[in-house]
């Protein structure tokens, strides 16, 4: 009896050996699901039963008249939830108001594919990541009232690629293209600050925003724009809080063979201030520019609040009417291309780019 018991348990451990080798999450396993143009529900359908692995496929159009279209289950570690234009790409348009975020990832380990949101006015932000490991690809966000990405709430790992933000800002006031963290008086633990970084921003387009082509804020970290265009055509008058091509707060920032252009308004092409937050901590610091092309600014091409932030020597700079630093500025370390090492790091975003 013995032995009979003992076979018996040997198969069912082999039976789930077989089990966990072709579906290692158990029984169910990835899928790919296509969503019929114009079906919204069945992506919210799709989104609620998602598993890790899942492919969920649309195209065509969507007008979504009935809020934010979010996530709901999270993908893990090798087996990212997909949501994916095919062909030519989905549109988003939002018929109705969509309150904070037209779309909102919530859970880690998520890609967006080729795919437009376009909020119509009808939601602050177009995008909204708050959650960690992703990759957004060929996304485009246009016509939100304020941000048009935005990642915060201590995400990280991400790389976000072949993007663009255009016309944000409709609301008048802010409008930033790609945003990441929250200004210390909106940080959710204070004093904790909002710690999210290691992110990429790699061949991403800033066109005619309202305000800020990028910011990023105190507290945010581990940060690289590669190959971006901020251009913002002389056609948006400046917000009252500032039109810089980037502005950054945060630590640990590379900016390479980045163009801002055509800002016919007071704003820099690169703001760093000296930032003293609620936590005590300075912010703004180690930061380096380099191969960054300014062309027909109002103001000038750099202000920084610490010598220690580097240019390098290949920058290249015609019609900035405000000269090379703005009044106040202080004068950056200047240093030689041969000298530059780009940030890596292991996780999404973290691979050498030059």
């Amino acid at each position: 009896m013995v032995k009979k018991t003992f076979k018996l348990g040997m198969i069912s451990l082999f039976c789930l050996a077989l089990v966990l080798v072709f579906y290692p999450g158990g029984m169910a396993h990835a899928a790919t699901k296509s969503v019929p143009a114009g079906d919204v529900a069945t992506l919210r359908s799709y989104l609620s039963s998602a598993s890790p692995g899942d492919i969920i496929e649309v195209s065509g159009v969507y007008n979504v008249s009935n809020g934010t279209i979010a996530t709901a289950i999270g993908g893990s570690a090798g087996k990212y939830i997909t949501i994916r234009g095919t062909g030519s790409g989905a549109t988003f348009n939002f018929m109705a108001s969509a309150g904070n975020a037209a779309f909102h990832i919530k859970h880690n380990y998520y890609k967006l594919e080729n795919v437009t949101i376009n909020a119509n006015s009808q939601s602050n932000k177009g995008l909204l990541i708050e959650a960690s490991h992703g990759y957004v690809t060929n996304v485009t966000v246009k016509n939100t009232k304020g941000e048009g990405f935005k990642i915060r709430k201590n995400s990280q790992y991400w790389l976000i690629s072949n993007s663009t933000a255009q016309g944000t800002g409709t609301g008048g006031k802010f409008g930033e293209g790609f945003y990441v963290g929250d200004a210390d008086q909106n940080w959710t633990t204070s004093p904790n600050p909002d710690e999210s970084g290691y992110i990429t921003f790699l061949n991403c387009n800033a066109i005619r925003t309202v305000n800020d082509g990028f910011d990023f804020k105190e507290g945010t970290h581990h940060i690289k724009v590669v190959g971006a265009n901020i251009d913002f055509q002389n056609t948006v008058p400046e917000s009252s809080v500032g039109n810089n091509g980037i502005y950054m707060r945060a630590n640990h920032v590379q900016i390479i063979n980045t163009t801002v252009k055509n800002n016919a308004s007071t704003g820099q092409a690169f703001r760093a201030n000296k930032m003293t937050a609620s936590d005590g901590v300075s912010y703004g610091s180690d930061l380096e520019l380099k191969g960054v092309n300014v062309s027909q600014m109002s103001g000038a091409m750099i202000h920084t609040g610490y010598t220690s932030n580097k240019l390098y020597s290949d920058y290249t700079m015609s019609g900035v009417a405000g000269g090379l630093y703005a009044p106040g500025s202080k004068t950056a370390s200047s240093a030689d291309p041969s000298a530059f090492a780009e940030m890596t790091w292991t996780g999404e975003g973290g691979d050498p780019v030059l």
